[in-house]
């Protein structure tokens, strides 16, 4: 990549995506990112449980999910092989119900059957990634992002509080919120104030803090009877579960769990494009759907030897923002730890003991950056009163399933998985509305401009209310505004379109053109600065001077003819 193309690295941003870094500091953030993905394994333990699996079938779950987890996360960090991004894996959320109605239905065959389902859902989808820019424009991928966070709000909290147990009424025990409230400050006080190393161990430094905080209060949990006779390094264990594909009546929910994954997958993707680049304009879908295709691989892999399916986490994007760091590289090395750690079933078992509280604070931290990240991805567009409902209704349907699960506990059971993710709710709330508000709108407007009226008013005025209508960037059409305008003016009053001006508006998400068509004389562009005098010449040399300024001021300038009419196209690139 020659460094034009690089993107401009953000202020906060100590080591971007393709930076490298000094070998122990990248080894330490490796491993804090390791440990927290790891700390996920909660998720397909729970599935277990609640479905009953032996020990046996459980060790293979677990063990067939850390390996491709990993294996995804190597994968999707090279830039070759996948996106190129700092996206760590971790147990899919998303997959829990599907995990346990299969398995309680059909044991880890069926599961892995269903898995297998998803995962050609996601392939599917991602092959049309680029047809659907229409379909996921920034304010779109922002709700998507402002829901991730608050997908984050509801299991932070219940860790926070101790609320994950059953309490029965109980009063609420303050050392849990101690214990998360310490570590979060800590680690926002490193994140913020700090520089160098304290800035990269931040998430570390608050973790272990919290964890002795823990241990000191009495609410660090004690580890099961089991542990001490897990063996410190062994072999991993897989299987071949079988696959079976028998229970129809699960076939919907895995092929809704598979875009709802990757819905989840574009989230994290755009999360990470913004936050590595100051001058970030729109989602690179190309790039998503290269994750998506590495994330399908690796879950593939999972389902054909009993694992559970993974996803990018969005605790991780959290720990970038904190650390500073958004280095593929660091993801390269996580995936290698976690692969290292399925030869170690003790290590696994610590990082299972680590205190609730602590790993609630780490998920607030990343679920304040993402709803704030996500906010400012809806307001970098202009908002229409369309687009101002759109998101308005997304966000409050998803709030709705978030704070009221009876409404989601009313519905059939096909749907509740559906309805559990705040985040596929309001994004797919979000999509339909945005495509239904497209209807009546033109992707391209026209107004004349005639010699008596004021060029720039004109000129404001329309470009001002197309750009409320598609949801063009504001800089874009900031920076429109004065040019076009000088160049209706300049047509004008030298006299090369007597007749009028005719403005054309046009937009398809990347770019914004507005072309003038006027009768007369045809606008050059010399490729040396014409003189000053040539404005008291003929036409043609005040066509040349005209031509000239305007080829400075637009991204690209385009001469045509339509007919009697000369065009003269400003093209602002968007």
């Amino acid at each position: 990549m020659v460094a034009a193309d690089m993107p401009r690295k953000p202020s906060n941003i100590l080591y971007s995506v393709n930076e490298k870094l000094p070998l122990g500091t990248l080894v330490i953030l490796a491993i804090q990112h390791a440990s927290l993905a790891l700390l996920f394994l909660v998720y397909p333990l729970v599935a277990a449980a609640e479905a009953g699996l032996s020990f046996e079938d459980t060790q293979m779950l677990i063990t067939s999910c850390i390996i491709f987890m990993a294996l995804a996360t190597l994968i999707e960090c090279l830039p070759r092989a996948g996106a190129g991004l700092l996206l760590i894996q971790i147990p899919n959320m998303a997959h829990l119900p599907l995990a346990v109605q299969s398995m309680a239905a059909g044991g880890p065959a069926l599961y892995a059957g269903m898995s297998l389902i998803a995962a050609v859902s996601q392939l599917t989808l991602s092959r049309f990634m680029g047809a659907l820019r229409a379909v996921f424009p920034p304010e779109i991928c922002g709700v998507a992002v402002t829901m991730l966070g608050v997908a984050l709000a509801e299991p932070a909290l219940r860790r926070v509080f101790n609320l994950a147990a059953e309490s029965g009424g109980a009063a609420l025990d303050l050392r849990y919120p101690l214990v998360s409230l310490v570590s979060l400050v800590i680690i926002i006080l490193l994140a913020i104030f700090s520089r160098g190393l304290l800035r990269l161990f931040a998430v570390a430094i608050g973790a272990g803090v919290g964890w002795g905080l823990a241990a000191y209060v009495g609410v660090a949990p004690a580890p099961a009877e089991t542990f001490s006779t897990l063996p410190y390094v062994d072999l991993p264990k897989l299987g071949l579960p079988g696959i079976s594909f028998f229970s129809w009546a699960l076939v919907p929910a895995a092929i809704l769990t598979g875009i709802i994954s990757a819905v989840d997958m574009l989230g994290t993707v755009v999360s990470m494009q913004r936050m590595d680049d100051a001058d970030w304009r729109r989602a690179d879908l190309a790039q998503a759907g290269r994750a998506i295709r590495a994330n399908t691989v690796a879950d593939m892999g999972a389902a054909v030897t009993g694992g559970f399916a993974s996803a990018s986490s969005s605790a991780a994007i959290g720990v970038a923002f904190a650390t500073g760091t958004t280095a593929w590289r660091v993801g390269v090395v996580a995936g290698a730890i976690m692969l290292l750690a399925t030869f170690s079933p003790r290590l696994i078992g610590a990082l299972t003991i680590i205190p609730a509280p602590v790993i609630g604070a780490i998920l607030i931290y990343a679920a304040a950056f993402l709803i704030v990240a996500g906010m400012e991805l809806i307001l970098s567009r202009r908002l229409s009163d369309r687009r101002i409902f759109t998101v308005g209704l997304a966000v409050l349907t998803g709030l709705a399933v978030a704070i009221l699960p009876e409404l989601v506990h009313a519905t059939p059971d096909w749907m509740q998985p559906i309805l559990e993710s705040p985040l596929s709710v309001s994004t797919g709330v979000a999509i339909a509305l945005n495509l239904f508000f497209r209807i009546g709108i033109r992707q391209e407007a026209s107004r004349p401009v005639v010699p008596g009226d004021n060029p720039f008013v004109a000129t404001t005025e329309f470009l001002e209310r197309q750009g409320d209508l598609w949801g063009a960037r504001r800089d874009v059409i900031a920076a429109a505004i004065p040019v076009v305008a000088e160049a209706v003016e300049m047509l004008l009053d030298t006299g090369v379109a007597e007749k009028g001006v005719e403005m054309r508006a046009r937009f398809d998400e990347t770019n914004f053109d507005v072309s003038l068509l006027y009768e007369g004389e045809a606008i050059a562009i010399p490729t040396h600065r014409p003189a000053p005098e040539d404005l008291l010449g003929d036409a043609q040399a005040v066509a040349r001077f005209v031509g000239y300024m305007l080829s400075k001021r637009a991204d690209r300038l385009v001469l045509g003819k339509e007919g009697e009419r000369q065009i003269l196209t400003l093209r602002f690139e968007h």
